[in-house]
């Protein structure tokens, strides 16, 4: 089946810097670890995004959206609440993307940083190894309940 060509993955990844950056330098720096991140998937033309969305939380209520929903490389990003300096960003990737295991898909994203780390020093990046992985045919979720990942496509 289609759905079953698509594999989730979940990143947790930890922007930081040793001074305060203006949320919109760390706008564009999370932008360009995830276009670059892009550019490796769509090397292969066997790979196809399903989508590759991320969310920067700044704190409670204030948050940075980004959105791939294509191989055009084309990626979105909005801003939702007040601009401040930080010194660090918690940023949560999840790629859906057909034809790639977990691993390539967590070299690109480390490639991906490592290259933000060389333009900028003052960064540092910390990919959680840590986080589990949704199973792809049984996803925990409540009775009755939508399947946040697959929509019921699954089993």
């Amino acid at each position: 089946m289609y759905q079953e060509e698509f594999l989730p993955v979940v990143f947790n990844v930890r922007f930081s810097s040793n001074q305060a950056l203006p949320i919109e330098k760390w706008r564009s720096r999370i932008h360009d670890v995830l276009h670059l991140y892009v550019d490796q998937i769509c090397i292969s033309d066997e790979r196809v995004i399903g989508h590759i969305k991320a969310l920067a939380q700044i704190d409670e209520k204030d948050f940075i959206k980004y959105s791939c929903i294509s191989n055009s490389n084309a990626i979105n990003s909005n801003f939702h609440g007040n601009h401040q300096d930080l010194f660090d960003i918690n940023v949560i990737i999840n790629s859906l993307v057909s034809n790639i295991s977990e691993n390539e898909s967590r070299v690109f994203l480390e490639r991906s940083c490592q290259a933000l780390i060389k333009q900028d020093s003052g960064i540092q990046i910390l990919i959680n190894k840590n986080l589990k992985q949704p199973d792809n045919h049984h996803h925990h979720h409540g009775d009755g309940d939508d399947c946040p990942i697959c929509n019921g496509y699954h089993h």
